[in-house]
């Protein structure tokens, strides 16, 4: 009984030390592979910029469409057929010049009731002047001959359409032998011609409120178009409108631009920046580098050494003045020449690893 208990005990310490012996190799192979693997170190790239001494400017930004100080549409003060048409679209011309001739059917009649009118006249003034007419009878003929007279005036207008000033023609809405009847044409505009003066153009916005009351005549616009990109021009607020709109509480702002060269255009898209206010010798980082966070401002820095480099930032808290697109001014918290983040700073904290790319001069407005 003994020798059997034995000999069973001694086969299965066999076979626990066997498994064992299967199993260690497994965990060390396990330390082994967990001890081989290596984790990259991420390093978030940023760019900086270093906050220097300039001026700033509170700007307000709106978009319009442009158009010429003077322009007029150029049509007969009573229907007709349009006979002929003297100019094409970009033509110049000289105040006085003829740009179309209407139909003179009218004209003629009018012509002709004038000279029997003026007969009438001649003969009853000569009566009245012998005492052989009354003071009436000369009264009411003389005012009929001046009607006639102002009528045949009109119409002779009417006929032959001048252009009122010099200027470039803008726009043809009609053809020769169309009848003008007071209606749109086919392009929506009521008149045979188009004219207008393109040396100066303007742009009319609408100001709200709250921005209405930052405004004065003869503050300097900057403009932008689409169509030229590459090209600012200057212009001056004439003209603010006293009164806003009752419905959308906002009031007109007019515009006016110098356009050497005519490359502004009637119709151009444009965008506008109007500066309200400036502060000069201020210390101005670029505007992306302040992050609102927890109600605080703050701007994150680095040290000033040529980049690349790698380093952890260092958040500053700051107060901050003018504000505008690109610029902030920087009243108290940061000093001229501190080097500050400039993107990828949003969600950044100060145990972040980061490589400064580049480092900028700030300061631009």
């Amino acid at each position: 009984m003994n020798r059997r208990l034995t000999s069973s005990s001694l086969f299965k310490s066999c076979i626990a030390v066997s498994m064992l012996m299967v199993f260690l190799p497994g965990c060390n192979r396990k330390k082994d592979v967990e001890s081989d693997v290596n984790y990259e170190k991420i390093v978030l790239p940023v760019k900086a910029a270093v906050s220097v001494r300039g001026e700033i400017s509170q700007t307000l930004n709106f978009s319009g469409n442009i158009d010429a100080v003077k322009r007029a549409s150029i049509a007969p003060l009573a229907p007709g057929r349009i006979k002929q048409i003297f100019v094409k679209e970009g033509d110049y011309v000289k105040e006085g010049q003829l740009l179309a001739k209407m139909d003179d059917y009218g004209l003629q009649q009018a012509l002709a009731n004038l000279n029997q009118v003026q007969e009438d006249y001649q003969r009853i003034k000569t009566l009245y002047e012998r005492g052989s007419a009354t003071a009436q009878q000369f009264g009411q003929i003389k005012a009929a001959y001046e009607a006639s007279k102002a009528g045949y005036e009109n119409l002779k207008n009417s006929v032959e359409l001048r252009a009122p000033y010099a200027g470039t023609i803008i726009g043809r809405h009609f053809n020769e032998g169309e009848i003008y009847n007071g209606a749109p044409g086919v392009d929506g505009v009521a008149a045979v011609v188009g004219l207008a003066q393109l040396g100066v153009m303007k742009i009319e916005v609408m100001a709200p409120e709250q921005e209405f009351v930052l405004l004065r005549t003869g503050l300097s616009v900057e403009i932008r178009t689409d169509a030229l990109p590459d090209t600012v021009f200057e212009g001056k607020i004439t003209t603010v409108n006293p009164a806003l709109n009752r419905m959308s509480r906002s009031a007109r702002v007019t515009i006016e631009i110098r356009n050497p060269g005519n490359r502004l255009k009637p119709g151009m898209f444009a965008r506008v920046k109007i500066a309200t206010s400036s502060k000069k010798d201020v210390v101005v980082v670029p505007a992306s580098a302040v992050v609102n966070r927890d109600g605080e401002q703050i701007v994150f820095t680095v040290e000033n050494k040529a980049a690349p480099f790698q380093t952890k930032p260092q958040i500053v808290k700051v107060q901050t003045g003018i504000v505008n697109d690109e610029s902030a001014e920087i009243i108290s918290g940061l000093q001229e020449g501190a080097v500050v983040l400039t993107d990828n700073n949003i969600s950044l904290l100060e145990k972040t690893d980061i490589e400064v790319t580049s480092i900028e001069n700030s300061g631009k407005e």
